[in-house]
């Protein structure tokens, strides 16, 4: 079992001292994830509130598919304690690299490529344990549910960059690990595969993952050893010389697109759409990702000119890399959409002890970077 310690009262004690004294906080992990928070967009009257020491995986039951684990332990450790009993996350996380932690792995809320076909890292959250802006240490989810404003907020605290609250403790719904998996290969052009997983989506095979790169459709297989290769010899598609290599490169953001660094005016972007949307006529390098779902792009074209593409195909896209040229990194939302978020974090930090970038009311929100 991985190492335990629990810091949830200095923790708390750490946010109501900060809140006597008028300062504001940034909620940090392992720092493997630089890119998507952006800490060095960090104002200077905003402290540093390390979670790291606060780790350890307080229950796994495999027979009732669930773990919860402290916010600052290693992702690592993790992924291995629950391989050695054959259970996994579900939204297939990605690993940015040691010192990456569980915490910065919610606060981001990223999934990997298997996301279709099983959960988002959002629907495996079961319940949370978060100090509040007053320095409160707050149970949701769970045996106990406390709703804040009407929202579930163990699944707000997904992606919510620590704009909420200091995460102290997640669980989460597992899934058994596949007995076996294939990944296969086909040559297509990006409007080919968007077409075939169109039809794959109408079949009952053990998919889990669709992804396309560089002219290749890579499809991933998972399950039983007889049921993975009966479908395979019913697509009939050349096996991948290596097929763990590409999903895990997609995955930890170590392969194409996401090594190179962006040449000058240059832009990497993320876009999730429909997955059946036609391919924009944008000019760059693309990744699919999620049979369509997800897709990287990586180019010098106006962001007002993306925006307008993805909007119109009923997306949002995001700056991941490169000079945002004083366009925002993420989509517009909308009044709707900012009012209901500013509800929220009101609720759970009406003072705005918590700095988070790049959420809404944030400096580095307003200027766009």
């Amino acid at each position: 079992m991985s190492e335990t310690a629990d810091h949830s009262q200095e923790l708390a004690r750490a946010v109501r001292e900060a809140a006597d004294g008028g300062r504001r906080l940034w909620i940090a992990g392992g720092g493997t994830r630089a890119a998507i928070a952006r800490p060095d967009t960090l104002p200077a009257d905003v402290e540093t509130l390390d979670v790291t020491a606060h780790r350890g995986i307080t229950h796994l039951a495999p027979s009732e598919l669930v773990v919860s684990v402290r916010a600052g332990t290693p992702l690592a450790e993790l992924q291995a304690e629950l391989a050695a009993v054959g259970m996994m996350l579900p939204f297939e996380p990605g690993d940015p690299g040691p010192g990456a932690t569980v915490g910065g792995m919610v606060a981001t809320g990223l999934s990997g490529p298997r996301r279709p076909w099983t959960a988002s890292l959002r629907d495996a959250v079961l319940g949370t344990r978060v100090i509040n802006g007053s320095g409160e240490i707050l149970r949701f989810g769970g045996e106990v549910m406390k709703n804040v404003a009407g929202f579930d907020v163990s699944r707000l605290m997904a992606g919510s960059l620590g704009g909420l609250g200091v995460l102290l403790e997640v669980s989460f719904k597992l899934l058994p690990r596949p007995a076996h998996e294939l990944t296969l290969q086909r040559n297509l052009d990006a409007a080919g595969f968007i077409d075939a997983c169109r039809e794959l989506g109408r079949t009952a095979l053990p998919l889990s993952g669709l992804a396309w790169n560089d002219g290749r459709m890579y499809l991933r297989l998972s399950g039983g050893e007889q049921a993975v290769t009966e479908a395979a010899e019913r697509l009939g598609d050349a096996p991948a010389a290596d097929g763990e290599g590409f999903w895990s490169g997609l995955r930890d953001h170590r392969a194409e697109p996401f090594t190179r660094e962006p040449a000058p005016g240059e832009r990497l972007w993320r876009i999730v759409v429909p997955p059946a949307t036609p391919p924009p006529e944008l000019p760059g390098e693309w990744l699919l990702n999620w049979g369509g779902g997800e897709r990287w792009l990586r180019s010098e074209t106006d962001p007002a000119r993306v925006r307008t593409a993805v909007e119109a195909a009923g997306g949002h896209a995001r700056i991941w890399h490169g000079d945002p040229a004083g366009a925002p990194r993420l989509h517009p939302r909308g009044t709707a959409l900012e009012g209901l978020e500013a509800r929220v974090r009101q609720s759970m930090d009406p003072e705005g002890m918590f700095h988070s970038p790049l959420l809404p009311g944030s400096p580095a929100r307003a200027t766009g970077t």
